[in-house]
C-alpha cells in the first residue's frame, strides 16, 4: 500500500510497503499475499506518474546503498537486462534466456542514472 506521511498524513509519492514493514509481524501467508497483490495495484495505478520523475527518495536511496557499497540495478539497467535476456530467449524458442552475470550489461559500478 502506499505510505502516508506521519505529521500531514498525505501519501509519500512513490513510497509502498507491503507484509509485516506495513503491519507489524501480524497474519498468514494469504495476508501477506493479499498486501503484495495490493500494493502492486497501488504501484501500477501511480506507474505513469512515478516514471515521468526523479522522486525524492530515489535519491537517499541511492546515496544509502553507495555508502554501504551495494551494488544495484536501476530501473534502466534493468529495462536492458529484460531486453537482452527476452531477446536470447527468443532466438531459442523461448520467453527468455536468463542472464547469470550481469556485467556485460552494468558493468562493475552502478549507474549515475
Amino acid at each position: 500500500s502506499r505510505v502516508l506521511d506521519r505529521m500531514g498524513g498525505e501519501v509519500v509519492s512513490g513510497l509502498y510497503t507491503s507484509g509485516w514493514a506495513r503491519r507489524g509481524s501480524d497474519g498468514v501467508m494469504a495476508t501477506t499475499i493479499t498486501d503484495s497483490a495490493n500494493t502492486a495495484h497501488s504501484i501500477l495505478e501511480d506507474l505513469d506518474g512515478l516514471r515521468s520523475r526523479d522522486l525524492p527518495i530515489t535519491a537517499c536511496v541511492r546515496e544509502l546503498l553507495e555508502g554501504k557499497g551495494v551494488r544495484y540495478v536501476t530501473f534502466d539497467q534493468w529495462s536492458e537486462i529484460d531486453r537482452i535476456e527476452k531477446e536470447r530467449g527468443k532466438e531459442r524458442g523461448k520467453p527468455r534466456e536468463k542472464m547469470t552475470c550481469y556485467n556485460d550489461v552494468i558493468g562493475n559500478k552502478p549507474s549515475s542514472t
